[in-house]
Parts: structure tokens; sequence; C-alpha cells
């Protein structure tokens, strides 16, 4: 998805209100977020457990002081020393659904995140849709707003708000991963999906929450008192 500008501006747009000024980003991959990020932030902490992303990204971003990229998983405990950057915003999207132990990736990023911080999350919706493209991506799950306002609730995250992303992105997911069994989205499809369609759902969606969606958008903070008594 790198190539999907429209798309990946879409998804910063929907917790763009609530974006902080010392950003953890978690699963920043090749960093179709992070050069957006920059503009606002002091500083950006770009975690990635995966070797070549890591290094791509800090190959891009070397002359930048305001990046700092970590290689490792969010899961690992020794990732705690981070919280000396006092992040005040976790960017969680598309990441928490690759991860087995989501309760225990969430309460690290609690751990790393200044009492009250805020985590934007972004995850795939509806189990039903769950196929062949969701297994060969690494997917373990996908969500429904009460199994994820539960996941939230058990890493001690109270939850501000949460609401459907991308209507018209149900029945292709349907017809391909279900249906079709595919095994991949083709570069085509994603061309015309970020070119023709996200432009216009964009517009739509502004005016009318819908009722379902392909992905769920979730704010959350992290519980000042649970933190501080842990401190």
């Amino acid at each position: 998805m790198s190539g999907a500008t429209n798309y990946n501006r879409w998804l910063l747009e929907q917790v763009a209100a609530e974006i902080g000024r010392r950003i953890l980003e978690v699963g920043a991959g090749i960093g179709n977020a992070t050069g957006a990020l920059l503009p606002q932030a002091e500083l950006v902490v770009a975690v990635e457990p995966n070797l070549a992303a890591a290094a791509r990204l800090r190959r891009q971003y070397r002359q930048h002081a305001k990046v700092l990229v970590v290689e490792a998983d969010i899961c690992d405990p020794a990732l705690g020393a981070l919280a000396c950057h006092r992040c005040d915003t976790a960017i969680c999207f598309n990441v928490l659904e690759h991860i087995a132990d989501d309760v225990a990736a969430l309460r690290n990023i609690a751990r790393i995140l200044v009492p009250g911080g805020r985590l934007l999350l972004i995850v795939p919706a509806l189990p039903v849709l769950f196929g062949t493209i969701d297994r060969l991506v690494g997917h373990h799950r996908r969500y429904l707003p009460k199994t994820l306002k539960d996941v939230l609730q058990q890493a001690d995250y109270r939850l501000e708000r949460m609401s459907w992303l991308n209507f018209f992105g149900v029945l292709p997911w349907l017809v391909n991963n279900r249906i079709l069994r595919r095994k991949e989205e083709s570069a085509a499809q994603i061309g015309v999906f970020d070119r023709f369609i996200v432009p216009v759902v964009r517009r739509l969606e502004r005016l009318v929450r819908p009722p379902v969606g392909l992905s769920l958008v979730a704010v959350a903070s992290t519980r000042r008192d649970c933190l501080e008594d842990a401190a």
C-alpha cells in the first residue's frame, strides 16, 4: 500500500485532531505515514520489527534529527526504555491484527506513552470477512467494536471514540477474500481504489458516518491513575 497516497492520507485524516507533538509510530513499515507526521512533530519514534524496512527508514531519514528508528517488536518489554522520549501519542495503523498477543502489545505501548497519552488505532473489521488474503499477510484476526473495546479495556485504556471506516471497501474485500479466495490484492486493484474510489468515499464519509466498514478507527487514552500507581 506504499503507493496508495490517497488512502494513507485518508487514514491520517481520521485522527488528525488528536495527533500530538511527540509520536510513537508502531509498525512504521517503510514510512508510509512517517513523512506526513514530521511537519507538526517534535519527534517521531518509529518502531519497526522488520530488518529491511527499518534499514530503509534509517536511510530515508538519516538527515532528520526528529526521527528515531528503533528496530524491535512492540511486545518486547525492553521497549519500556523509550518512555524517556515522553511520547504523548501512539499511532498504530493496520498493525495490531498482525500481533498474536494484542493486549500485551497495547500494554507495552501504554508503558512508553506519558500518563494520559493517546493511542490512535486503525484495525481491520468484521471477522466474517476473514479469508485468504488475511491469512497470507499474517493477520490473526479482524475486529468488531465490542472485541476492540474489550482489548483496550484489558490493556487499561479509556476509549474516547470509535467509528467505522470504508463502507465501500466491504464488498470488494468479501469478493476477493472469501469468494474468489485471492492470495493478494493486485497493484492494479490498489491503484484504481486509491485513485478513483478513495477520493469519492472520503467525501461521502465526511458527510455521513457509515453504519459499518472495512476498518475500525479508535482513539483511546492511557489511564493516568494506573500508570502513576505503577510508577
